[in-house]
């Protein structure tokens, strides 16, 4: 419950701190894929990026584009499918925005020496592999009921 509790700690300060750019954390997240992309990316490709289902990214695209900051052109090898291209003023926001994170993420981890940073990188990387291939169902079958003994 520590990680959860530091992970949404940490995300509710940037979040607070970032407020200024009038984005949700989704969409800067958008925008730093699609900036970091390099080029336009399908709304399918922004979801499966964000690990986010497509009809929240469609929301998300619209409130992005209503600002100005994507638009939506038609994929020129697939005319049912749109692609999503980032626009001047939607880099310029990622301009901004980045270098405020890497200094927020810079002053979160000061307390940490440098072996410690790596070590919390290796130990969240692999506990990132491990729920990759967690089966969550299984998990909940095999719990012990409340109160009940936890084995031999």
């Amino acid at each position: 419950m520590a990680l959860v509790r530091t992970s949404e700690r940490l995300l509710a300060s940037f979040d607070q701190a970032l407020r200024h750019h009038r984005l949700s954390r989704a969409g800067r997240e958008a925008l730093a894929v699609l900036e970091g992309a390099g080029q336009p990316l399908s709304p399918t490709s922004i979801a499966e990026r964000l690990i986010v289902t497509t009809a929240s990214v469609t929301s998300l695209l619209d409130t992005l584009e209503r600002r100005g900051l994507v638009e939506r052109h038609p994929d020129p090898t697939d005319r049912r499918r749109l692609l999503i291209e980032i626009t001047p003023d939607g880099k310029a926001i990622v301009d901004q925005f980045l270098p405020e994170v890497v200094a927020l993420q810079t002053a979160a981890l000061a307390t940490l020496t440098e072996v410690q940073r790596r070590q919390l990188v290796e130990l969240l990387a692999t506990l990132g592999a491990n729920l990759t291939t967690l089966d969550a169902a299984e998990v909940i079958r095999a719990a012990a009921p409340r109160g009940a003994p936890r084995g031999p």
